[in-house]
């Protein structure tokens, strides 16, 4: 049988068992939660049947936040990555993902939009957002060759959050930039990561890319999805064995770029109240992503607040690794969430933003299960509330809180 190991060069045999991975994982010391060093030890061992069986293989939030304080540099989420994609690990995978996974490669959207359902959303939403921005000549485009950016959304803002949808077209027809979205990928996630299938994440990925250089774009702009920028951004050039010929960036770089060249601007009158940053696992940790949400929310509220610890050693939210896609694993998630709402406890903050929407639907989740009172947002969101638009903004936004 196949060992759980990476390559020949993996270092996986070097662990010191010296605890620091299993100190840093933020369930651990939680109610049936994963033990790292036990999944270092069981790959290096070969016990592929016993380290499966045990189900630590998918109660891992690959959150990397043991690597970052492991001693020899060992990679969780790739130890754990190999594991999933053992032959006998299938049988774990959720319904919720199988099902996502074949809506996702058979229609382009694991929800199961179609082409016709997209159009047919989008220009209905086009027509509302002229009133949204006063302007008659104003729309939500599509299929628009040789644009400069090409917006790849979130599932979620075609279907129960179009409003989140429009916040976006706020911010790019305030920057004055060509812009546009496809109709033939809707969806920014890559749930073929979560189960460790490079075939369908590779599949999934230029469901992305193709139509995006058939589009002649310049600049993909990512809505904000941790583990979709990850894969794009940090992993895409491995999966399909060349580089992208168009820039990917997130939501909030493009906000930031166009706040630095004085095209958006923006109002912290509109939250004149301090937020607080979390960094999500998947755009700071996992993809160095730490800077430009923090600048774009300091220009849209009255101060920003660090969570403690941050950044590199940021507290996961506890939704990720395919968890949140699981739709039985609320019980499981508030475990997860444990460490994240006893930090939010510590540091008495009142307002949360996240520039990821998953974290922000388990950051919301937490929040109500552990009665926080936390009111929860997105970067990109608070962006657009914030926004001064000419002919739109007669008077300084009121605070929506």
């Amino acid at each position: 049988m196949e060992k759980v190991t990476l390559k020949k060069d993996d270092n996986i045999f070097e662990c010191l068992s010296c605890g620091a991975c299993s100190s840093s994982c933020s369930w651990f010391e939680g109610e049936g939660g994963p033990v790292p060093r036990q999944i270092i030890k069981m790959a290096a061992l070969g016990l592929d049947d016993l380290l499966i069986q045990s189900g630590m293989l998918w109660d891992c939030l690959l959150c990397n936040r043991c690597t970052q304080n492991c001693p020899m540099g060992i990679t969780m989420a790739k130890v754990v990555r190999k594991g999933r994609s053992h032959p006998n690990a299938g049988n774990l995978i959720s319904e919720d993902i199988k099902k996502g996974i074949k809506s996702r490669l058979s229609t382009g959207d694991v929800n199961g939009l179609t082409r016709e359902d997209f159009i047919e959303t989008v220009e209905w939403m086009s027509e509302e957002f002229v009133d949204e921005v006063n302007d008659p000549a104003a729309c939500i485009p599509y299929d628009q060759k040789g644009a400069q950016f090409l917006y790849l959304p979130n599932p979620r803002e075609l279907g129960i959050n179009l409003m989140h949808l429009t916040a976006m077209a706020k911010l790019f027809y305030a920057s004055n930039q060509s812009w546009t979205m496809s109709s033939k990928h809707t969806d920014v996630t890559n749930w073929g990561y979560f189960i460790s299938d490079d075939k369908i994440a590779r599949e999934m990925a230029l469901m992305v890319i193709e139509p995006a250089e058939a589009l002649g774009i310049e600049t993909l702009v990512l809505s904000e999805c941790g583990h979709g920028y990850h894969v794009l951004k940090i992993l895409a050039e491995n999966l399909i064995g060349r580089k992208p010929n168009f820039e990917i960036i997130s939501m909030p770089e493009f906000i930031l770029r166009y706040i630095e060249e004085g095209k958006i601007k923006l109002d912290k009158n509109t939250h004149p109240y301090p937020v607080a940053y979390h960094d999500p696992c998947n755009l700071g940790r996992k993809s160095n992503l730490y800077d430009a949400p923090r600048q774009v929310l300091a220009h849209c509220c009255k101060e920003v607040i660090e969570l403690t610890p941050n950044r590199e050693n940021g507290i996961c939210c506890g939704g990720g690794g395919g968890m949140l896609q699981d739709s039985k694993s609320k019980p499981k998630r508030m475990i997860t969430g444990k460490a994240k709402a006893d930090q939010i406890i510590a540091s008495k903050v009142d307002y949360i933003a996240a520039p990821c929407l998953s974290c922000h639907r388990q950051l919301g989740d937490i929040s109500n299960h552990y009665k926080l009172g936390v009111k929860i947002d997105t970067i990109a969101a608070m962006a657009s509330r914030a926004l001064l638009l000419p002919g739109m903004n007669d008077e300084p936004p009121k605070s929506s809180k």
